[in-house]
């Protein structure tokens, strides 16, 4: 059931009894820009560190603590090129408690978007200098991480220069000197009053309370931006390559390829299932054949990525294979393409990818994003198992050969 809050501001409740406890998301979206990410990082952490009424950071955990272990937590993420500053809050059930804690969720939850710690114009200076130094550590810890530092280097290969996405959601270290206790509170104002906002509830919940509830946030009009979030990008006609060389004991060889279908085109589900067979499951042709029977590569795995247009391939190799595995790869590409693959495995892939869609459906987080993916897109939710089903060999086929190989990136420590 969704309700409007203001214009621009909606909230959906979704009644279960699945979930022992109820669930707040509150999604906040505005398109990124080369210089938004890093700061809404940081205003995230901010937030969720301090307020007025709760200054420290010791202060807010005791008063969770006292709301029978409630969890809130702010974080950053990005669906296409809708940069996202999210509060998640999970609590007990009213009914398991003697007091009206959801009343009392939703008292916290204003105090911490609305009441942030700023005075006179700034935020909290001995605050802001901790969050901004913790945040550089964090986001240096993510790139000591080789993996994600060769995925993360090959999207900054396969976006061109002038893209918005080659900066991370997560923001990048150099943009933290410019940001200010003071400059970050234009950050705040603008998340507040202009971002697209979306809140979820989620539980064994009372409709009319969550709606009278969330009705009493200061949640002002705000115009709401129309452009969608899907990421569409021309393709290179030369393959984008690089190699860096660090000390890593085993050379990660990642690629890129264009595959023009997006979240609920009509093509959807059997592109799902052909990254399920390419790469994305146990059954995929770069696990059993790569990995497996050729024993080239320590892990190999593909990745979709449905509002980017982009399927991206990982693989842990000896740096003195990666042409033999590079080769090898897109010889499995060939075989789907031309529908060399079994109905048997086919419909193994196809029950592997039905089966994550159930275990996931165990988890109220992954419902609720589904359920935030779909209002971001203004899509309905399909009947994903029945789509899933539907997909054919043919079908399959059909997808693989719109892949394009756009970029490919070694980190090596071989020189």
């Amino acid at each position: 059931m969704d309700f409007n809050l203001a214009r621009g501001v909606d909230l959906h409740m979704i009644p279960t009894k699945q979930f022992k406890m109820n669930h707040v998301l509150i999604d906040f979206a505005t398109p990124q820009t080369p210089t938004n990410a890093t700061a809404r990082n940081l205003l995230a952490n901010l937030l969720e560190t301090s307020t007025h009424r709760y200054p420290t950071q010791t202060a807010l955990a005791r008063q969770l603590a006292s709301l029978y272990g409630a969890y809130v937590n702010l974080y950053v993420n990005r669906l296409g090129k809708m940069h996202t500053v999210r509060l998640r809050a999970s609590f007990v059930n009213n009914r398991f408690v003697s007091e009206d804690l959801f009343k009392k969720i939703s008292e916290l939850i204003n105090e911490i978007l609305f009441h942030p710690l700023i005075d006179d114009g700034e935020f909290d200076g001995p605050t802001f200098r901790i969050q901004s130094n913790n945040l550089k550590s964090a986001i240096k810890s993510l790139y000591d991480d080789k993996q994600f530092l060769a995925n993360q280097r090959l999207m900054s290969l396969y976006y061109r220069d002038d893209s918005v996405m080659q900066v991370p959601s997560f923001g990048q270290i150099n943009d933290l000197d410019s940001l200010t206790a003071k400059s970050l509170v234009s950050t705040y104002q603008s998340m507040i009053s202009q971002d697209k906002v979306d809140i979820f509830v989620l539980g064994d919940i009372d409709l009319q309370l969550v709606q009278d509830v969330f009705a009493q946030l200061p949640f002002k009009d705000r115009l709401v931006n129309s452009d969608s979030p899907l990421y569409h990008q021309l393709a290179y006609d030369q393959v984008q390559r690089k190699t860096e060389y660090q000390q890593v004991s085993q050379a990660k060889l990642n690629l890129a390829y264009s595959l023009p279908i997006y979240y609920h085109d009509q093509d959807y589900y059997a592109a799902l299932v052909f990254n399920g067979l390419f790469g994305g499951t146990p059954y995929s042709k770069l696990f059993t054949n790569v990995r497996e029977k050729a024993s080239l590569a320590y892990y190999a795995a593909s990745r979709m990525l449905p509002f980017n247009g982009v399927v991206s391939v990982q693989t842990g190799v000896q740096a003195s294979d990666q042409e033999k595995v590079q080769e090898l790869i897109q010889q499995q590409l060939i075989e789907i393409q031309q529908g060399n693959f079994s109905t048997e495995t086919l419909k193994e892939v196809q029950d592997s990818l039905i089966n994550q869609y159930r275990a996931g459906h165990d988890l109220a987080s992954n419902v609720l994003e589904q359920q935030l993916v779909a209002k971001l897109v203004n899509e309905s939710n399909n009947d994903f198992i029945a789509e899933i089903r539907k997909v054919t060999s043919a079908d399959v086929s059909r997808v693989a050969k719109l892949m394009k190989l756009q970029a490919v990136y070694l980190l090596s420590g071989e020189k």
